[in-house]
């Protein structure tokens, strides 16, 4: 666990930059405990498939493997919830597809023509269709597991693609019951693996990236045009927030090691906001860095590293650690610049885990946060997709039959895995598939001319698919090159055939085709509402930071805390917008680079506000109450100038004194909108 968790730590370092992106790598979610887990699973189905000489049997092992897939993290009850309603819809919709492509057939022949085969794509869109209507499209932090009616959409193909009698339909859902069955018995119940070990991996990820922080504003000059500081707003403290708030989104379905968990992102979001308050503080300091105030940032470094490099959840905070910090801590609090006040900040957030009771025993447990309630009917962008999607998988099954090319049912899944709600996303999803099938088409060639018999193959098909599912929180792009060649070779375990490596490229590119028209046809969206919407979030997220970290006194930490994160994910989601605009082929417009700009000043807004809570020892003066009712006339000035797309022309006075940085940040925002609304999108 101990090197492991180093290799996640550097690993992580190197891959904030992808942070917010459909491509993101999240290393601290490999699995390899659950992938060798689900290649167990599978083991079973495909031996007995061998013996038996039933290759049709390996319809379970898929059952099982797709199981792996829809398998969240959190307690027994929701695991089998997801699992359960993933059995029920792929039992069904694969039942239903199999008979009623063999019933298109039948009546085709009876009646004449081409109605059976009108048939057959009329059941694909319907059962495609009331699975899209079962997904939820929400804001993810990154790879997720997979939803059960994406994967039973899937099921659909394979059930069109498998016409037989009901008898025989019958059979292919007894299988796929069997093996997905089998799958949450031993998963669930035989074979459950502690949540810990994601936490240890989240958190090396977290405070390797703090570390990599630390080390890039040691670097910092105190030029504020210069493009490092840039980096600095747009990257680094992006790659950090996302992690951060993943490991929220983890401790809040560990039942076992939940309030553990927390205990060490509170305190990894602290020292976040120290690092945001020195990097604000070199940023408008006049002179560089004093020698003792860089040693003091190394220093931070050094501890930073040591904590990543831990597993922090499976016992105290180790000595060496506590030692370390009050170390730092003594340290700091001998000098009184503004770094060693912000260094002190940090060092206090780590010295406080080591106190009684600050951080819960591992096992101690918590009572999981019920899901909200569900509002009434069907959103309408489910409605949308999900007509997108049905459409585009039949659209690909029918120009793959036309064309009468090998196994044409997977340009259909391909459609249905690459088209995305937004257009953008589609470009980077069949970016990330076409990459992935290629190194995967690669090692499927490889193991095709090698492989000796179906013994051979099965040996071969359990490893990639325990790879498979280790990447799947990963990378897209991973989770594909060990994907393709195992359902490759299980293609050919069930239907032996030539040409699979052609087949593969042609139906690739007819399902990545039909997905971009899909996408870019069917309710593409008016991207400046989308633009405006999160624009409109990232202002009043961080404004309201601010006047909070004015008016709010120190009993207010927790309050001040989550106001702070929120503006951090808002301007997350406002540069993601932007980027997906970026990639749609929209790179020359003057409006994107001119929002770029009021980015950055968002940024340094929120990073103001950070240094007035960290630096503040006193609680508010009337004077700060002022600033803060300042703050929020701006903001409903700034939103107002969003809105009527006209310059506001008489800023509020937020006192730009020359020792009133926020005020300073905040006019240097309204300029930076004022320059925006100006010019088109």
């Amino acid at each position: 666990m101990y090197s492991l968790a180093r290799l996640v730590s550097v690993v992580s370092r190197s891959t904030f930059r992808a942070e917010g992106h459909v491509f993101a790598v999240t290393p601290e979610r490999v699995g390899i405990a659950e992938g060798v887990r689900a290649a167990l699973a599978m083991a079973p189905l495909l031996v007995a498939a061998t013996l038996l000489a039933r290759p049709e049997i390996a319809l379970g092992a898929v059952a099982a493997f797709w199981n792996c897939l829809c398998d969240p993290q959190g307690s027994k009850a929701a695991r089998l919830k997801a699992m359960v309603n993933f059995t029920v819809m792929g039992v069904v919709v694969l039942t239903i597809a199999s008979w009623g492509a063999n019933w298109g057939e039948s009546w085709g022949e009876n009646w004449g023509g081409n109605r059976g085969y009108t048939a057959r794509l009329a059941i694909l869109f319907a059962l495609v269709f009331l699975c899209g209507l079962t997904r939820s499209y929400k804001a993810a932090l990154g790879p997720m597991p997979a939803q059960a009616g994406f994967i039973a959409s899937l099921a659909v193909v394979i059930g069109v693609a498998s016409a037989r009698p009901l008898t025989g339909a019958l059979e292919l859902g007894g299988y796929f019951l069997l093996g997905s069955v089998w799958t949450m018995l031993f998963c669930v119940f035989l074979v459950p693996i502690p949540f810990r070990q994601s936490g240890n991996l989240t958190l090396a990820a977290i405070f390797g990236r703090l570390e990599s922080m630390a080390a890039f504003v040691n670097t910092l000059e105190s030029n504020p045009q210069a493009d490092s500081w840039q980096t600095f707003d747009l990257v680094h403290r992006r790659g950090v927030r996302m992690s951060i708030e993943r490991g929220r989104a983890l401790a809040a379905l560990d039942t076992c090691n939940g309030l553990r968990l927390g205990a060490y992102i509170d305190a990894s979001g602290r020292i976040f906001s120290a690092l945001i308050a020195i990097g604000q503080t070199r940023r408008n300091a006049s002179a560089a860095a004093s020698e003792p105030s860089r040693r003091l940032l190394q220093a931070l470094q050094r501890l930073l590293l040591a904590a990543g490099n831990l597993p922090l959840l499976d016992g105290p905070l180790p000595d060496t650690l506590v030692a370390q910090a009050r170390t730092l801590l003594h340290e700091a609090a001998s000098q009184d610049d503004a770094i060693a006040r912000c260094v002190k900040f940090a060092a206090n957030a780590v010295v406080r885990l080591s106190t009684p009771d600050a951080v819960p025993a591992a096992g101690s447990g918590q009572i999981p946060v019920g899901p909200a309630p569900a509002a009434r009917g069907i959103d309408v962008q489910v409605w949308r997709h999900a007509f997108r999607v049905a459409l585009a998988a039949v659209v690909a099954f029918a120009i793959g039959t036309w064309l009468n090319v090998t196994l044409a049912y997977w340009g259909a899944l391909a459609a249905i895995i690459v088209t995305q709600p937004v257009a953008a996303n589609t470009w980077l999803r069949i970016l990330e598939r076409a990459c992935g099938s290629i190194v995967g088409g690669l090692i499927a060639a490889a193991l095709l001319a090698t492989l000796p018999g179906p013994g051979a193959m099965t040996l071969a098909i359990l490893p990639l698919a325990a790879l498979a599912i280790a990447c799947r929180l990963v990378s897209y792009g991973f989770f594909v090159v060990f994907l393709c060649p195992m359902f490759m070779l299980i293609s050919d375990f069930i239907h032996p055939t030539g040409g699979l490596i052609a087949a593969r490229f042609i139906n690739e590119v007819i399902g990545a085709c039909v997905g971009v028209a899909a996408s870019f046809l069917l309710w593409p969206g008016r991207h400046d509402d989308v633009l405006n919407a999160a624009l409109q979030a990232a202002i009043s997220a961080n404004m309201n930071f601010a006047s909070a970290a004015l008016r709010m006194d120190s009993a207010s930490i927790p309050d001040l805390d989550r106001l702070q994160r929120e503006a951090g994910m808002a301007s997350t989601r406002l540069e993601t917008a932007r980027e997906r605009l970026l990639l749609e082929g929209r790179w020359r417009s003057a409006g994107l680079e001119r929002l770029r700009e009021v980015i950055v000043s968002l940024r340094v807004v929120c990073g103001t506000a950070a240094v007035v809570e960290v630096l503040r020892d006193a609680e508010p003066r009337t004077e700060d109450r002022q600033r803060a009712d300042a703050c929020d006339a701006t903001t409903a000035q700034l939103l107002h100038t969003l809105a009527t797309r006209t310059p506001l022309q008489t800023p509020l006075p937020t006192s730009k004194a020359a020792d009133d940085d926020l005020g300073e940040a905040v006019h240097q925002l309204t300029d930076a909108l004022n320059h925006y609304v100006t010019l088109p999108a």
